[in-house]
């Protein structure tokens, strides 16, 4: 069993939101919807301004508040480890927007659906990078099978556990972090 897994790299990280807009391209994202967001945080340390970026969708979470939360079964746990949703189960009662608490899951007005990050499972299915990743100047997002990868290309990442973020425990996203200390 395989279970697909978002690395980012934050000390990599320039804030160039190139996967954030490719994202929104790829997926035809309607004004003021992404699936994933670009964040820069300013913070002190020894009397100096520092940033940290951080971007941030989908989390395919080991335990998905927002298919817990779905009364048709449109959002729903994926045999490769992702979080999937299935447009034509869809009411758009909005369920999966309230239970995410990292605010995944957007609503559509023009759909009328819920809508959210697949992970570019058609690209993937062509043997494709998510657009996301491909598109990432820095390579600091990779997309792969954790199962697959060895203890040295996943050296230095941990679970998505940030000040400003849920606990992990909550929910076990499906995302590992190397951290900008």
């Amino acid at each position: 069993m395989s279970h697909w897994t978002f690395f980012y790299d934050q000390t990599r990280c320039v804030g160039c939101n190139a996967c954030q807009m490719a994202c929104k391209d790829k997926n035809n994202l309607e004004k003021g919807m992404f699936f994933r967001r670009v964040r820069t945080m300013e913070y002190e340390r020894d009397g100096r301004t520092e940033w940290v970026h951080f971007s941030g969708g989908c989390n395919h979470c080991e335990n998905p508040a927002c298919a817990k939360a779905c009364p048709t079964g449109a959002m729903s746990p994926m045999p490769d480890g992702t979080v999937g949703h299935d447009p034509s189960k869809c009411i758009g009662c909005g369920a999966c927007t309230w239970a995410c608490p990292y605010g995944a899951p957007k609503l559509s007005r023009r759909l009328g659906i819920a809508r959210k990050c697949d992970s570019c499972r058609d690209l993937r299915e062509q043997g494709k990078e998510p657009a996301c990743v491909s598109a990432c100047l820095t390579h600091c997002l990779r997309f792969a099978d954790s199962d697959m990868l060895t203890e040295s290309e996943t050296e230095g990442y941990e679970k998505l556990d940030l000040p400003f973020l849920p606990d992990s425990a909550i929910t076990g996203p499906s995302v590992r972090i190397k951290k900008k200390r």
